[in-house]
């Protein structure tokens, strides 16, 4: 009888067991699918950081939100406090579905080690089977662990929960965090509406697509999406330096000397009409150019000088008859020893109404002719094309404009010559051998003498052979050298003549034929974004 007792209890404990098993089991399933993240906790959605997740305890029921990063770039700090970032256009760690994973895969604070215990590049089979792995690692691994070997990959970032938007798991970023990414990829607008829905733009890069929607009545939401045209066919290295601070500059239209306290701004562009540029001293604070931008990345304007340009009126004919009757002749002879606007330089430019017509005529008396000079001269090294802002381009091109354009035959030669002595050396630094031995000197040839142009592959062409040219290695502190040069202000603007290139001729031209193939990049975008938005 206590045997049968026993056995009865011991079934019943097993019942209940197994019906609470049943129950918690069911309760799980619909917690699960009455998670508002369900379907954004997945290893293929988040990426790399699915595994970066806090552990959740399965006597719990509702379930924390997510974790994610928290980003936060300006000029002044940097991308998360790293200013030098390589970028890859394939990301090289598993990227996901949401936009803030992709564009942490693509960026690195530390070169990416492609091929651990080698280059990739000793033989053409060996650069196949890199691109191979590059390619891959665009879609999630099997067990999704980290892999430090091919990408810094951020896992020290501080982690704050992430918020539902929509269908979407987000972060939040203010605007000039997103500014700040969208010039050191490169971003340039493809479209931009504001009407009675909301605002909406679209950004093309050299990384990826970029998308904000900022609905009326709704929070503003940031997407972006690598390329889907970018695999194996890759032939450029797989990552590049970019400076942070160096894109936060030329977007706000100032430009810096790393050696010495030299810092102008650039007034934006004018209407029609004849103008006088002249150099106000710590000026920038002053203008409505990219002062407001310069100081949302951390800038200091109040340090910066300022290039402003003042229309010219002319008086009327009556009133200067009138004017010349009552005239001393003291007043003659003061007006007489006045320097003649004829002497000064006359530049032509686009204006603020018609950027193909050159109606802005801008007048460059000397002393401003030097600043334009040292500003030529302290140009900033890039490996990738400028989102610019267009008062600094558009100047500082129509004065560099007709001595490069005597040296483009003898700039291109040099860099197709390059490419004939180093093949070895170009491999080296991560290109593919069949692209340098067919293909590399005539595109860089091309790039220079076509004068412009909307190609972030062609200006890593040039930059590339115009630094390996001039002996810079792969190291940014050796590249970086290349900042200040001294050629324009040993150059005399008027009497137009060609000289031979020396490494410092080369490294100047380069520099003009970077920013003639840059982008023009609307430095008041923030006036039609939120303080802070969604990063999905």
């Amino acid at each position: 009888m206590d045997e049968a007792n026993l056995t009865a209890a011991w079934l019943s404990f097993a019942a209940t067991a197994v019906g609470l098993g049943g129950l918690i089991s069911q309760a799980s399933a619909i917690n699960d699918q009455l998670d508002p993240y369900h379907a954004t906790r997945t290893q293929e959605y988040l990426g790399i950081w699915f595994q970066r997740q806090a552990r959740f305890p399965w006597w719990k029921i509702a379930k924390p939100p997510p974790l994610g990063p928290v980003l936060a770039a300006r000029m002044s700090d940097g991308f998360c406090g790293v200013n030098l970032l390589h970028i890859t256009r394939i990301p090289l760690t598993p990227p996901g579905k949401v936009g803030w994973s992709i564009l942490l895969a693509m960026f690195n604070h530390e070169t990416p080690a492609l091929q651990p215990g080698g280059t990739g590049t000793e033989n053409r089979d060996g650069d196949i089977a890199e691109k191979g792995r590059a390619s891959q690692a665009s879609t999630a691994s099997s067990n999704g662990a980290d892999d430090s070997s091919y990408s810094a990959n951020w896992a020290g970032l501080e982690r704050t929960s992430l918020k539902r938007h929509q269908e979407h798991a987000c972060i939040t970023i203010s605007r000039t965090t997103l500014i700040t990414m969208l010039v050191v990829t490169n971003g340039r607008s493809v479209f931009q509406y504001s009407d009675a829905t909301g605002f909406r733009a679209g950004y093309a890069s050299y990384c990826g697509q970029w998308y904000i929607t900022w609905p009326i009545g709704q929070e503003a939401i940031v997407k972006f999406a690598a390329h889907d045209s970018i695999g194996s066919t890759e032939v450029l290295p797989r990552s590049f330096p970019v400076r942070v601070d160096r894109c936060g500059q030329i977007v706000s239209g100032v430009v810096c000397s790393p050696t010495s306290d030299f810092a102008v701004g650039f007034c934006g562009r004018k209407p029609a009409g004849t103008y006088r540029l002249e150099h106000a001293v710590k000026g920038f604070q002053g203008a409505h150019s990219g002062r407001h931008l310069y100081n949302m990345m951390g800038g200091k304007a109040f340090q910066v000088d300022f290039m402003t340009a003042r229309r010219v009126v002319a008086e009327p004919q009556g009133q200067a008859q009138t004017q010349a009757q009552t005239q001393t002749g003291a007043a003659d002879s003061a007006n007489e020893s006045e320097p003649s606007e004829s002497t000064d330089l006359t530049l032509h430019l686009p204006s603020k109404d018609d950027k193909t017509a050159l109606t802005v005529h801008l007048q460059v008396p000397a002393h401003e002719e030097s600043i334009l000079q040292h500003a030529l001269d302290t140009l900033p090294w890039t490996n990738l094309s400028w989102s610019a802002h267009r008062g600094l381009r558009d100047i500082l091109l129509a004065y560099a404009k007709p001595i490069t354009d005597l040296h483009r035959t003898q700039l291109a030669s040099i860099l197709q010559t390059t490419v004939a002595q180093n093949a070895a050396a170009l491999r080296a630094r991560g290109w593919d051998p069949a692209f340098v031995r067919e293909n590399m000197g005539p595109m860089a040839a091309s790039a220079v003498l076509s004068g412009g142009g909307n190609s972030g592959d062609s200006v890593r062409v040039v930059a590339d052979l115009a630094a390996l040219h001039v002996g810079a290695g792969v190291g940014w502190d050796d590249v970086a050298r290349l900042d200040e040069v001294r050629f324009w202000r040993g150059f005399d603007r008027r009497a137009l003549r060609e000289v031979r290139l020396d490494a410092q001729g080369v490294v100047a031209l380069t520099k003009v034929v970077v920013l003639e193939w840059s982008q023009e990049f609307d430095y008041q975008l923030y006036h039609h974004l939120p303080i802070s938005m969604y990063f999905g």
